[in-house]
């Protein structure tokens, strides 16, 4: 039997319950993480609690999903869809530099690009992941620019 550990960071447990998905699972040493979106309280970046817009939003208990707000500053947006990403992968146990895989999906995938691979190029580095981008019409967060889903290989302990 495959052995199945959810994970879900404390910014992001109203995330699960009312939404039913988690945001992370790991499986036979795999860290398979949901898309995550570059988030924030009021659309401004929200520095280092990159998942604080998902919680704040969250706090209420009829809340939707598509009242998160993205941050508005597409090069922002990127670094706190990383950081959100780095948050939940060290809540089991693996880094960005554990990454073997990601897709990005990209409202507007022309014109963003540049500044996304700039940087995904500052959270990652060599030996780089496997990446697929897929443009698409809209994402659930209004003004969502990209989602990055990813899987990552947990480190030998």
């Amino acid at each position: 039997m495959t052995q199945r550990r959810t994970i879900v960071p404390n910014a992001l447990e109203a995330v699960y319950r009312r939404w039913h998905f988690a945001p992370a699972v790991v499986s036979n040493g795999m860290v398979y993480c949901s898309g995550i979106i570059g988030t924030s309280i009021d659309g401004e970046a929200p520095g280092k609690a990159a998942l604080e817009g998902a919680r704040a939003t969250t706090e209420r208990s009829n809340a939707k999903l598509s009242e998160l707000q993205a941050v508005r500053d597409p090069e922002a947006q990127f670094e706190t869809a990383f950081k959100a990403l780095a948050a939940i992968l060290a809540e089991a146990g693996a880094s960005l530099s554990d990454l073997v895989e990601i897709t990005t999906y990209h409202v507007d995938i022309a014109r963003h690009m540049p500044t996304f691979i700039k940087v995904r190029d500052h959270y990652l580095s060599e030996p780089w992941p496997a990446w697929t981008a897929i443009g698409v019409a809209e994402l659930i967060v209004p003004g969502g620019l990209v989602e990055i889903r990813a899987i990552a290989a947990l480190p030998d302990r």
